[in-house]
């Protein structure tokens, strides 16, 4: 087997009862569950990484009948005492791909039973929580992208994560989630269905800079879902109101956030959202296009370049729809890193939706979609104020918010360390890049890396 780990989570005690459970992927994007028990886990824990790649030989196959399954494959794998694993760069083999059900379906009782399944949706209403010494719970209401309302409850360190979440937060919008490998609950009577975490399977990711949830963002504000109030802790409630990307206030901004140099943010290992000020200097063009095709309702990537297709969500498209995903490199007193910015924070920058932006690039005719168009230089020379959070995981700050106030921009560059009070920025001054404002406009990942490792920078820091 040539496979991923997308998933990896243990059941049992540490050095007694443990055992790993796992989920593979192989070139084909097909997935199967995998075991490795107790007796042999000693010799492979170590090795076993979410995410890493590897090359497996001999395993115990069964059938794949249990009362909950996490994949929908006919059998499962079990190590063996034979099995040989062996860690393997090979970056062409996919990463997790979500299965999303729609809501409506699991209202409906339209779902193969005993199959858990991933969720996403915007949390409408707390209804109920309970905090003991013997058990943690939380209900809360769920909306998707149609309305459609499911109840979910969360339980024991699940739960304690959801309700830290709503102590911490301050004024950040919409609260999005993600649920992995959820256990979908019969209709009761009068009690609709509804879902809850497994018992260590599932991963909670709340309002996460990943793709899923910064498109479901983006079409919670296009379509306008209406929803109501959070229930806090305390019995105090907080509106959620569907935002820009970019945020008026300053306390809003720097909420959660640390405030970091480049410098310090390109050595950080670890996930953290940092508050920083730089200038575009460059877009950096590597192994991924300035864009990617995607459903027009869920946001999904997809592999159809144009024509008529069916997303895994059930949404009908005439023709993908073009979304931006677009690194740049920001500089700061001659040091770099590389941000990443998704569809909703470079649209509302230049103006331009990806496909009003592909179609001036075929109008002048160029027919390459991996070819990086003119209209991504607007972005040089800028300066702005970042909101990133750093994902040890992918190796990357994605780009949370950015403002464009100077007002904000000069708080930040007062609060970096080692910032000089006489420090500033206006309309004709930028401090911060130690360079021109007509920047190089195009750079490769081979260049963006040489220029970082001049920086003293290691790029497997970014």
């Amino acid at each position: 087997l040539v496979v991923r780990i997308t998933d990896l989570w243990f059941v049992g005690t540490p050095n007694k009862s443990e055992q790993a459970e796992m989920v593979f992927v192989d070139s084909e994007g097909d997935q199967i569950h995998a075991i490795c028990k107790s007796d042999h886990l000693k010799s492979w824990k170590t090795y076993l990484k979410e995410n890493c790649t590897y090359v497996m030989h001999n395993f115990k196959v069964v059938k794949n009948d249990g009362q909950f399954r996490v994949c929908e494959h006919e059998y499962k794998l079990f190590f063996i005492g034979v099995t040989v694993v062996r860690e393997a760069n090979l970056h062409e083999l996919p990463f997790k791909e979500f299965g999303f059900v729609e809501f409506a379906n699991v209202v409906a009782g339209n779902f193969v039973s005993g199959l858990l399944v991933d969720i996403i949706g915007v949390v409408d209403q707390v209804v109920f929580r309970h905090v003991s010494t013997k058990n943690t719970r939380v209900v809360f209401r769920m909306k998707d992208l149609s309305g459609e309302i499911l109840s979910c409850t969360l339980w024991e360190n699940y739960c304690t994560q959801f309700l830290s979440y709503l102590n911490e937060r301050g004024d950040d919008g919409p609260m999005v989630i993600i649920l992995t490998h959820a256990r979908i609950k019969d209709a009761q009577g009068s009690y609709p269905a509804s879902v809850s975490n497994s018992f260590k399977a599932s991963k909670l990711l709340i309002n996460d800079p990943i793709l899923e949830i910064q498109e479901f963002k983006e079409r919670l504000l296009d379509l306008g879902v209406e929803v109501s109030r959070v229930l806090l802790p305390g019995d105090q409630a907080s509106s959620q109101v569907s935002g820009g990307s970019q945020l008026s206030s300053k306390d809003s901004f720097l909420s959660k956030a640390e405030v970091k140099t480049i410098l310090e943010i390109n050595a950080i290992s670890e996930d953290v959202v940092c508050v920083t000020v730089g200038t575009i200097s460059k877009i950096v063009m590597d192994n991924h296009s300035w864009c990617y095709p995607a459903c027009a309702q869920c946001h999904r990537k997809t592999d159809i370049q144009t024509g008529p297709f069916t997303c895994g969500c059930g949404k009908d498209n005439d023709q993908p729809v073009l979304r931006y995903r677009v690194e740049i490199m920001v500089t700061q007193n001659n040091e770099s890193g590389k941000f990443l910015l998704w569809d909703c924070e470079y649209a509302e920058f230049i103006g331009q939706t990806a496909d009003d932006v592909n179609r001036v690039k075929i109008e002048d005719g160029d027919l390459d979609l991996n070819a990086s168009p003119q209209a991504l230089d607007k972005l040089l020379g800028h300066v702005l104020a970042f909101k990133a959070r750093i994902q040890s995981r992918f190796k990357n700050a994605v780009v949370l918010r950015y403002s464009k106030d100077l007002d904000l921009i000069n708080a930040v560059l007062e609060m970096l360390p080692d910032s000089e009070q006489s420090l500033f920025v206006t309309a004709d001054h930028d401090p911060v890049a130690g360079l021109p404002l007509t920047p190089k406009k195009r750079m490769s990942s081979d260049e963006a890396d040489d220029e970082l490792r001049s920086s003293q920078i290691s790029p497997a820091q970014l």
